[in-house]
């Protein structure tokens, strides 16, 4: 008896093993977005405007070479981005780009660019 439960433990842990292995391909291009964010509430400062423009830049590029759709939220951090630098023009483009890539995200890009409405007039 103690043998077949030592089977039994040794496949558990085999099959559990193997399927922690198995590599899980994204649907997305992640790029460097996720570090991007973690360091921008982690460590407040280290990613400026700037910085992150160019590196959300970059990865929608590697995302284009590599064939794969930019990830959700990508060109509305970017918007963002170019807001905060005063760009207006640019920041509405990548919010209308986020929109007609992720129609589901129409809300929330509404929202932001309501906003950009109100900075534009003061």
């Amino acid at each position: 008896m103690k043998k077949i439960y030592t089977i039994l433990a040794t496949t558990v842990l085999t099959l559990s093993l193997v399927g922690c292995a198995s590599t899980k391909k994204s649907t997305f291009y992640w790029g460097s977005y996720e570090g991007l964010i973690y360091d921008m509430y982690v460590e407040p400062g280290s990613a400026d405007p700037t910085t992150q423009i160019d590196k959300l830049t970059a990865t929608i590029q590697e995302a284009e070479a590599n064939g794969k759709p930019v990830a959700p939220g990508i060109h509305a951090h970017l918007g963002y981005m170019y807001a905060l630098q005063g760009n207006l023009a640019q920041s509405r483009a990548e919010f209308l780009t986020e929109k007609t890539m992720y129609p589901e995200s129409d809300t929330l890009i509404d929202g932001m660019m309501n906003r950009l409405k109100g900075a534009q007039k003061q």
